[in-house]
């Protein structure tokens, strides 16, 4: 602070000049001005020595300053020089690079044309291909729905066949036991003409094995040809015990004699004789069984057993709805509809409502709603016998597709779908819903089937079957559902007697069509 005090009175006084004129005091001494006047003269020497020496410095600087700004402007240079030498080759190269760039665009512009012109010939190709494949799928689909219709009516007339097949073989049966007995009493008539002895006299005539009702013998199956019966030739099987061979043609050749004249006998028409070496009286006279059915007496052939379900029937390639022939496990065949486009195909129709010309009355008794009815190919039931067997022995999947009468559809599907034998009144087990419907089959889970003569519902007033128009249904409390109602048109007013589908729509209002399906679980 004092430095810069004694700087701004030098400076004021050099400004009002170096020449002034301290007065002294009267009492002869110097004046405190005189002493400042020397300390600030002693000051501005030394003022005067920095700023030399600052500016000797400061030229110093310039002079380096000067000499690194013209070394650096002569490295700049240079480098620029030999930049600019890089950069005429760089250019040079890169003169190379686009004219080799643009004779390889040239080819490849001219392979692009050459690859767009073969593919589109390949498309072309591809296009006449598929166009190809369409005709020949569209034949072969034409085709294959003719042989599965030739098929179905031949399979329909193979059972035809085979059931009057079946029928024609007990009543041979029953004729050979009859030619049996009369044979028997001609050997007796003959042994009494020519007095033969050591014959045996007796001979069974006893009924045959398999002679009696072709649906109730044992346990008959449409899967076996030619049905439950034994083979004819085993006359062990069929009662029949004859004296030795040589007895039997020399008696027939007696009784030729007796005739008067000689005709041909049953050995003579097969092309066979009888061979009187080593023959027991105990042996039998007839032709033996074919040699690969020695092994087994009961052995009887066999074809490819029959669709259990639609789902075997779709399996089998038979992709098209329809109705079709198939055998529950332990029941007799019988026609169902088949659905093949819902959701992957395989389901079995087992009731249908639909719109038709003549609606059939779902007002049964338990025995027609046990075993079915109805036309598949319009409005049925299929059966709780047949439900009960195809469902106990595999998990199953059931579905509801329904239209109402304003065009609207909905769907509702369950994972799981089973009903049980007559023991236990054909309970319904149901659960695991999916849909747009609503679940309206929740409230028939674990209920028992009832009908007008078979009341199992746990309503007290009365019988749902009878109150809802006498269809049969798993009836919990009158339940949110009947398929089997009567058919009306829309919503209507009264008892709530119509085909309903309650979460969908309300219990008076009758859909235009309800099918309920079922198959297996993959």
């Amino acid at each position: 602070m004092l430095a810069a005090a004694l700087l701004v009175v030098v400076g004021l006084l050099g400004g009002a000049g170096a020449d002034i004129e301290f007065q002294s005091f009267g009492n002869g001494q110097l004046s405190p001005f005189r002493t400042l006047e020397s300390l600030v003269r002693a000051l501005q020497k030394d003022v005067s020595d920095i700023r030399k020496e600052v500016h000797t410095r400061m030229d110093t600087m310039k002079y380096e300053l000067t000499c690194e700004i013209r070394n650096l402007k002569e490295a700049l240079t240079k480098e620029r020089e030999e930049s600019d030498g890089k950069v005429d080759e760089v250019a040079l190269h890169m003169g190379d690079v686009k004219k080799k760039v643009k004779r390889g665009l040239r080819r490849v512009g001219a392979q692009n044309d050459d690859i767009k012109g073969e593919l589109r010939s390949q498309k072309a190709e591809l296009f006449a291909v598929r166009n190809s494949v369409y005709d020949a799928r569209e034949e072969v689909l034409d085709k294959g729905n003719l042989i599965l219709r030739k098929v179905n009516a031949t399979n329909a007339t193979m059972v035809c066949h085979i059931t009057d097949l079946r029928a024609k073989l007990y009543k041979i049966n029953n004729n050979l036991a009859f030619i049996s007995d009369e044979h028997k009493k001609m050997m007796e008539v003959v042994s009494s003409l020519y007095g033969r002895k050591g014959v045996k006299k007796t001979m069974g005539a006893g009924p045959l094995p398999g002679a009696g009702d072709a649906e109730t013998g044992g346990e008959c199956n449409d899967r076996l040809l030619p049905g439950c019966s034994y083979t004819p030739l085993d006359t062990h099987e069929m009662g029949l015990d004859a004296a030795n061979k040589t007895f039997l043609n020399e008696s027939l050749t007696g009784i030729q004699r007796l005739g008067g004249q000689s005709g041909p006998t049953d050995s003579d028409r097969a092309g066979k004789t009888w061979d009187s070496e080593d023959i027991s009286p105990d042996e039998t006279q007839f032709p033996t069984m074919p040699e690969d059915c020695n092994d087994d007496k009961r052995k009887y052939l066999e074809y490819p057993p029959m669709p259990r379900d639609c789902k075997d029937v779709f399996d089998l390639g038979f992709m098209e709805d329809g109705v079709y022939r198939i055998q529950p496990p332990g029941l007799s065949s019988r026609e169902v509809h088949c659905d093949h486009h819902t959701a992957g195909g395989g389901w079995t129709v087992m009731v249908a409502r639909r719109k038709m010309p003549r609606h059939i009355s779902f007002n049964r008794s338990l025995h027609e709603y046990e075993v079915g009815f109805g036309d598949p190919a319009k409005e049925y039931w299929i059966g709780l016998k047949g439900l009960h067997a195809l469902t106990s022995g595999r998990p199953h999947q059931l579905r509801a597709d329904m239209d109402d009468w304003e065009g609207n559809t909905a769907w509702a599907s369950y994972s799981f779908f089973a009903v049980s034998g007559e023991e236990d009144k054909y309970r319904l087990k149901v659960s695991g819903y999916t849909g747009t419907a609503g679940d309206s089959l929740r409230h028939s889970h674990l209920q028992m089937f009832s009908t007008v003569d078979s009341d199992n519902d746990q309503e007290n007033w009365g019988s749902c079957s009878r109150g809802r128009g006498g269809g049969g249904w798993w009836w919990g409390r009158c339940a949110c559902t009947q398929p089997t109602g009567q058919y009306r048109r829309g919503r209507y007013q009264g008892p709530e007697r119509g085909i309903t589908w309650w979460h969908w729509k309300d219990s008076n209002y009758s859909l235009k069509a309800l099918v309920l399906k079922f198959r297996p679980l993959e």
